[in-house]
């Protein structure tokens, strides 16, 4: 069994980075949001990005609130009926995409900003309810309810290096709470499949951690150690980590661009490990997340992922553990 190293280790009942004291999670997703929104504010939404040929305004309409696209209103009354399960989130991408295609750009624009104030004004506000830790459906089964709200801050990092074709300019800092959302997500599939494993996504400038154990994950940000929404995720003060590769555990190196991009299959894997643009510290612990590829939906190339588990081409397969799609 692999376990999580001291500083991702989890205490009993943890829930990643929701379990923080204070804010944090309501900051990293306040955050990326008001970062996204002032980008798009600098796009030509009409221009083509590099997401398969789409618009701008064709990437940005999934992101927005619109009534159609499963509103926090919706999502809180399933976390109220307790619906988990999966959810076919391409399917609402396309139907979303094409019903406001025609709106206009202030209308698109204002969807954005709706939507973070939205989400924004959700996890800073009591939760009376509790429903904070209720299951919820996503692409990638179930998840609790702020666990799958913090997770959006993923795709807008990667949508926004998808607009740098659009004249997008990308803030660091929405990379890396990017970077936060992903692997809190893949701590909260480790802790539903009750792996025992963990993972760290380093930077030159950033490094973010999350170890599972007994159903349980820890989530922090571990260098620096009080920068950011998601710094000192742990109780108490946060030690300055050791700078040596072993101290974070299993991970995987390089830019956050190029980090983000190979989860989000828009960079080739062999040819950055070429060009030395990507780095792999202990494959074999890497390798304890590899339920989530057999275990978890909406993971694309999914039969090819597990074939090339099963053929030990560990560095490949290790980095596309990660489990995530683009929404465009």
């Amino acid at each position: 069994m692999t376990q999580p190293p001291p500083s991702l280790d989890p205490s009993w009942g943890e829930r990643g980075l929701a379990s923080a004291p204070g804010d944090r999670l309501a900051r990293s997703v306040a955050r990326s949001w008001e970062l996204f929104v002032a980008m798009v504010d600098g796009v030509d939404l009409d221009a083509v990005t590099r997401a398969k040929g789409l618009t701008a305004r064709e990437v940005v309409i999934p992101l927005g609130a619109w009534d159609d696209n499963r509103p926090l209103a919706d999502l809180l009354a399933d976390a109220r009926r307790g619906i988990g399960g999966d959810h076919d989130q391409s399917a609402l991408v396309d139907a979303v995409r094409a019903a406001h295609l025609g709106a206009s750009d202030d209308d698109v624009r204002e969807a954005l900003r709706r939507q973070g104030r939205e989400l924004s004004s959700y996890l800073t506000a009591p939760d009376p309810e509790g429903l904070h830790d209720a299951p919820v459906a996503s692409m990638l089964g179930t998840l609790p309810l702020v666990t799958f709200l913090h997770a959006a801050t993923y795709p807008l990092a990667t949508s926004a290096l998808d607009l740098e074709r659009a004249g997008a300019v990308v803030p660091d800092e929405l990379l890396d709470l990017g970077l936060l959302g992903l692997v809190d997500t893949i701590g909260a599939l480790a802790g539903r499949l009750g792996l025992s494993a963990s993972i760290a996504a380093v930077t030159p400038t950033y490094a973010v951690g999350t170890g599972s154990h007994d159903g349980s994950w820890h989530t922090r940000v571990l260098w620096p150690p009080t920068v950011g929404p998601g710094a000192g995720t742990g109780a108490g003060p946060t030690p300055d980590p050791p700078v040596d590769a072993a101290s974070y555990g299993p991970s995987v190196r390089g830019t956050a661009r190029i980090l983000l991009d190979v989860t989000a299959g828009r960079a080739d894997v062999p040819g950055a490990v070429a060009r030395k643009e990507l780095g792999v510290h202990d494959i074999t612990g890497l390798m304890a997340l590899a339920p989530i590829v057999k275990a978890v939906p909406g993971i694309p190339g999914r039969a090819a992922l597990v074939a090339a588990i099963r053929a030990t081409q560990a560095l490949g397969a290790a980095w596309r553990l990660l489990p995530w799609t683009s929404g465009s």
